[in-house]
This record gives structure tokens, sequence and C-alpha cells, in this order.
């Protein structure tokens, strides 16, 4: 008994007793707080969605346009038509035809752009002025001399002045976003161009 007395009226005992009381207290406090913040609403249901799609959503109607580009024989460009859904944005537009002009070499025509070319960006200014950055590939993968660099350019200019008579004046070709003397030492392509 005399033990049990000495013990309990020790200091130790006593901090040890009073630190395990603040440590319960600080429990209950912190578990009450985070009870009564974590209170949310639950919806019996999900919101309904409308039953059709908004108009602004649908995709474009088709379009026609053309993409020259040069027949299996010969080095004559010549306008193929294809179906494009045509964004409404001018800029969006000169986009997806430039794209299809890179991409599209549909049987019996040569694509004039060389394999590998990316438009990087497009831009076109108050002055209609049709700015195309086109990637590396455009410049390095010229094959031929002359003719091949002049097909290149022609194959842009015609197909962006045919899509986009009344939009775009000039055209600046851009290679990695800096204008460049020459695609590979012929046609210049310092200055916006006009066909």
């Amino acid at each position: 008994m005399d033990i049990l007395k000495k013990i309990i009226h020790s200091r130790l005992f006593i901090t040890w007793c009073i630190t395990l009381v603040v440590i319960v207290i600080g429990l209950s406090l912190t578990l009450l707080l985070i009870s009564h913040s974590k209170r949310t609403i639950l919806q019996d249901a999900p919101p309904i969605l409308p039953d059709t799609a908004n108009s602004t959503d649908s995709l474009p109607v088709p379009q026609q346009v053309n993409l020259f580009l040069l027949e299996t024989i010969g080095t004559k460009l010549v306008p193929k038509s294809v179906e494009l859904r045509l964004f409404l944005e001018t800029t969006e537009r000169l986009n997806q035809v430039i794209t299809a002009l890179i991409k599209e070499t549909p049987p019996n025509y040569r694509n004039p752009i060389p394999r590998g070319t990316v438009l990087n960006h497009v831009y076109i200014d108050s002055q209609k002025i049709a700015y195309l950055d086109f990637s590396h590939h455009l410049a390095s993968g010229q094959i031929g001399g002359t003719t091949a660099e002049l097909l290149t350019v022609s194959a842009i200019l015609k197909t962006v002045f045919d899509a986009f008579p009344d939009d775009v004046l000039h055209v600046q070709i851009l290679i990695e976003g800096k204008e460049q003397e020459t695609l590979s030492g012929h046609i210049n392509i310092s200055q916006p161009l006009r066909f």
C-alpha cells in the first residue's frame, strides 16, 4: 500500500495523468470540429441532362475545298476537290485547309509538300496577310531544284487563294516561326506573296 501511495503522490505520475487528460480532451475537440466541418448535402439524383445537344456543339456542315496537288506524271498542279468540315472562324478554317493540303494525297496524285511537314501556327492580320508557320520539313525536305520549290510554294498559294479569295490578300511563309529567304535556295519567300 505504501508503494501505491508513493506512486500516486509522485510528480511523474501526476504529470503523466495531466498529459493523458489533455490529450483526450484535445482529441475529443478535434473530432468534434471535424464532424461539424464536413457536413455535406447529398443530392438525391444527378441533374437531368437535355435530350438534344446544343446546336453550337454540332459539327460543321461539310464543304468542298480544292487542294492543289500534282498529277501522277508531270509537273502540273491541279485542283483536287475534297470535303472538309470547316469551322466558321477564318483562321481556324485556314488551318484546316492547309493541314488537309499537307496530309491529303489521294490516289493518282502526288503531294508537292515534303513528307513530315507540319503546320505549326496560322495567323491572319488586319491587312489580310496570312502567316503560315511550317515545321523545318518544308525546307529541309525539298528534293528538287527550282521546279520542286516553285511547285511547293505554288500549291500553298493556289490552295489558300482558291479557298479564301476575300479573306486573304497575301501569304507569308514562315519556317519554325521565322522568315526565310528561300526554302532551298531558289524561290524568294522573304516577303508576303500573292499568286
